[in-house]
């Protein structure tokens, strides 16, 4: 049986914690299905004989087999080094985009040569790097016995946004993007957004990295389940990290799910994966005043009622299933057989 070390990146996630989806790591990331895709990565690998456990796990490293490694970074290659552990059987996930962690993709040209596989999302690294990378969709599973509860929820407000405060220097970031949009309904005077998320209205903001403290009027907490939040609002921006080509995030799926209709800044690459009557382009407006206009007049329509439709029938369909945890079991899978081939 091969033997899989998962290193998740977080001391929470260790003692298979990452695989359980009742664990408090699981509880405290408010309903985003990141530990229901290892779970179930787990389970596929054991169907394959190959054991996978957090690499705290096992008493001695040297009944390893492989390591599979969230985000290239100098603290992971201090680890490599300490623990005499083989590059070549390293499988790294790049997750982050350059603008989350950008040691990873700055010296990228160098330290691939030390590994054989690495898998991304990235479109662009998989076109430019084909033997060596293996691309893959981040997983959005959910529930569709849900779907009738989360139609029948009240509508509290026009628009929803939920996201960290974040800020980044790196060229290509958004976080300022949402906070032009914050700022911009806060000076409407009419309320018509809700913020929700960590980081916001508060002095303890250093586990965000170098952002400043951000006070707002909007601000309506942390939400326990995202899903359940998002299905109360007629709207939901989807403001990612960035939008490099193939980095599809979580919440226009999610929107998608609940009976909300996202209003999405896509990747260059959006048309390959998610048909374009399913969102509302951010891009497609001159300014959020002539957004909002439109978003007062479209929402209750049967024009909406039949967008919210077309976005659950595409999720439930055979377009979606790069973003299944189906489709992401067999990516991984596919990156350890080139590994040990």
């Amino acid at each position: 049986m091969l033997k899989i070390a998962f290193d998740p990146g977080y001391l929470d996630m260790l003692k298979n914690h990452v695989f359980d989806i009742d664990s408090d790591a699981s509880v405290n990331l408010g309903g985003l299905p990141v530990i229901n895709r290892y779970a179930t990565l787990k389970r596929y690998l054991k169907q394959k004989d190959i054991e996978m456990n957090t690499y705290d796990m096992y008493s001695d490293f040297k009944d390893i087999d492989l390591w599979i490694m969230m985000e290239p970074g100098l603290r992971k290659y201090l680890f490599i080094l300490k623990n005499f552990i083989n590059p070549r059987k390293v499988l790294f996930f790049i997750l982050e985009p350059n603008i989350v962690n950008p040691w990873g993709w700055k010296y990228l040209p160098f330290y691939r040569f030390f590994h054989k596989i690495f898998l991304s999302w990235s479109s662009d690294l998989a076109k430019k790097y084909p033997k060596q990378f293996v691309e893959f969709k981040v997983p959005v599973p959910f529930d569709s016995t849900r779907y009738k509860h989360f139609l029948s929820n009240a509508k509290k407000n026009l628009c929803i946004l939920m996201q960290s405060n974040k800020a980044s220097p790196v060229r290509g970031e958004l976080y300022s993007l949402r906070r032009e949009i914050i700022r911009y309904f806060e000076k409407r005077g009419d309320a018509l957004l809700d913020l929700y998320g960590p980081g916001w209205n508060t002095e303890d903001v250093s586990k965000f990295g170098k952002v400043t403290p951000f006070y707002t009027n909007l601000y309506k907490g942390f939400s326990p389940d995202k899903w359940e939040t998002f299905s109360e609002y007629w709207f939901a921006f989807c403001i990612q990290n960035s939008i490099p080509a193939g980095d599809f995030e979580y919440d226009p799926f999610m929107a998608m799910a609940t009976g909300t209709v996202p209003i999405y800044l896509p990747p260059s690459n959006v048309d390959e994966y998610i048909p374009s009557d399913t969102y509302i382009n951010y891009n497609n407006f001159k300014n959020l005043d002539d957004l909002v206009s439109y978003l007062q007049v479209f929402k209750g329509t049967r024009e909406y009622e039949e967008m919210c439709q077309r976005g659950w029938e595409y999720i439930n369909s055979e377009r979606y299933r790069p973003f299944t945890t189906e489709k992401f079991c067999e990516d991984v899978y596919k990156a350890i057989r080139k590994m040990i081939s």
